[in-house]
């Protein structure tokens, strides 16, 4: 069963060097620091819980103690250096301060604005932001059409299809947004102006913490208080809190058995703090 996991961790490892453009193949030998903090970074942007970025530092410490890198493995790699976070099944997050909120897109240009109300109203990762050229569309249309499911395609985690709810309340946002980002796009060609994927991602990033979006404030809170409204909409609208997360769950893309999950991760904080 380890020796799975450990190959689990590689297969995460390899996803990631060929969307970050490594340009060679991943080996112990001679994997770098960067490397491995970014591989970190990814895990936790993709909402991996801490356990398990723990358990993924573990393998890969054992694979370079493996080769003779054992004081890079014990002393550089040391979880509290390279950002790990602790392993509490607890997460700290909360949702995105408003007023933090309103202040960046009063300052984002248009094209950033478009993407951070985006991810704002359909609950969307970085990745999947930054992917969405291709559905906007779709989404349109789809709208247009009286349906209120939007289905992520293109940048997901693990390529896993989901679909998300579009509550009524939060309709006119979505529809706005797909509209400015359609809009972006007719006149730049894509999302970000940026010759790569992984370009574009440390692009947006990088705009969005000079907007204040960052830290306790950072993208993934902005997922944390989408994952609010749909709760609160689900309690509002007759369903017992068990069904009401696992259906956030779902919209979030973590399935439908992670609402304990979803609770401690992205809602508690808000809710109990």
């Amino acid at each position: 069963m380890y020796n799975v996991r450990m190959q689990t961790t590689y297969n995460h490892l390899e996803a990631h060097a060929k969307n970050a453009r490594w340009g060679k193949k991943v080996d112990p030998s001679n994997i770098t620091e960067k490397q491995i903090r970014g591989f970190i970074q990814s895990r936790m942007d993709a909402g991996v819980s801490a356990r398990t970025v723990q358990n993924e530092m573990s393998h890969l410490r054992r694979s370079l103690e493996g080769v003779g890198r054992i004081e890079f493995a014990q002393v550089t790699l040391k979880n509290s250096e390279i950002g790990v976070p602790s392993a509490s099944r607890i997460g700290s997050g909360r949702i995105v301060d408003t007023e933090v909120l309103k202040e960046a897109r009063e300052n984002a240009k248009t094209d950033t604005k478009a993407l951070l109300d985006l991810q704002r109203c359909v609950g969307l990762r970085i990745r999947e932001a930054v992917c969405s050229a291709a559905s906007l569309k779709k989404w349109e249309h789809s709208l247009n059409a009286g349906n209120h499911v939007l289905t992520i395609t293109d940048g997901t985690k693990g390529g896993r299809l989901r679909d998300v709810y579009i509550r009524p309340d939060n309709l006119d946002n979505v529809k706005n947004a797909i509209s400015a980002c359609l809009e972006v796009v007719k006149v730049q060609g894509k999302l970000v102006d940026s010759p790569n994927l992984k370009a574009a991602m440390e692009t947006h990033t990088d705009r969005l913490a000079k907007l204040g979006i960052k830290g306790e404030d950072s993208s993934h809170s902005l997922r944390r208080a989408f994952a609010m409204d749909q709760f609160k909409y689900y309690l509002g609208n007759g369903c017992a809190e068990k069904q009401a997360l696992s259906l956030v769950s779902r919209d979030l893309g973590h399935g439908d058995g992670r609402g304990r999950w979803v609770y401690n991760n992205y809602l508690k904080t808000s809710m109990e703090g």
